[in-house]
């Protein structure tokens, strides 16, 4: 679905195709899709996106959030069948030789596959992006931030009124809230897409979902959340 000028939103669906995340695409110059999903999940987003005009096999660049496999699954045929290049931070790739196949099983790509990414200023095709290291629900997690378009694509940092886990391998709360808090200092933000659940939409929005992020985070650190 078409949610701003070349933004592109897919949300997950476990219909038929077991666990995923939101897929976000980017068309124009460059053409980029963000977190595509598990495996299963990418037959029914590469006919989502057909019915919008959209070709995968058209991507310039699969850029991933991090690499749990309900974001980074669909990778492996995006490169072998659509000849898509990977792309992911460099701690994420070494996160996924180590402590993160224990989501996998087994290393799943070659390391070679991947254009590696860091935090900075990241110019590609006539765009301008700013990628920020957002770790705390995995070590190399990233966030993509479009000030062009006022976009802010934040993976499984954080959702519409609460914020990833951090319990899992590579997930550390003090890093998330540290993440938390350079995030919600971005005030050019209009338009938040995250890994699960709604988009977040419109700068009063978003700035409510970050004070709804702060009060969970100062309730965690009072050790009075009870989830709600």
């Amino acid at each position: 679905m078409k949610i701003a000028e070349d933004i592109y939103f897919y949300e997950e669906t476990s219909a038929g195709t077991g666990f995923s995340a939101n897929a976000i695409v980017i068309d124009g110059d460059p053409k980029l899709i963000i977190d595509p999903g598990s495996k299963g999940h990418l037959p029914l987003l590469v006919k989502r996106m057909a019915a919008d005009g959209l070709d995968v096999s058209a991507r310039d660049l699969a850029f991933f959030t991090h690499s749990h496999p309900d974001h980074l699954g669909a990778g492996r045929a995006l490169a072998d069948e659509f000849k898509v290049c990977l792309a992911m931070h460099r701690l994420e790739i070494d996160f996924l030789r180590g402590g993160g196949l224990s989501f996998w099983g087994s290393f799943p790509f070659s390391e070679k596959e991947f254009m590696v990414l860091e935090q900075g200023e990241f110019s590609f095709g006539s765009h301008d992006f700013y990628l920020h290291h957002t770790p705390g629900h995995s070590p190399g997690s990233l966030t993509l931030h479009w000030p062009g378009a006022k976009l802010l694509v934040t993976g499984d940092v954080y959702f519409s009124g609460t914020f990833g886990a951090t319990n899992l391998p590579g997930g550390d709360e003090r890093d998330m809230f540290r993440t938390l808090e350079r995030l919600e200092a971005l005030t050019d933000v209009d338009l938040a897409l995250c890994g699960h659940g709604p988009a977040v939409v419109g700068r009063g929005a978003v700035r409510e979902n970050y004070r709804l992020l702060a009060r969970e985070v100062s309730m965690k650190k009072a050790g009075t959340w009870t989830g709600s």
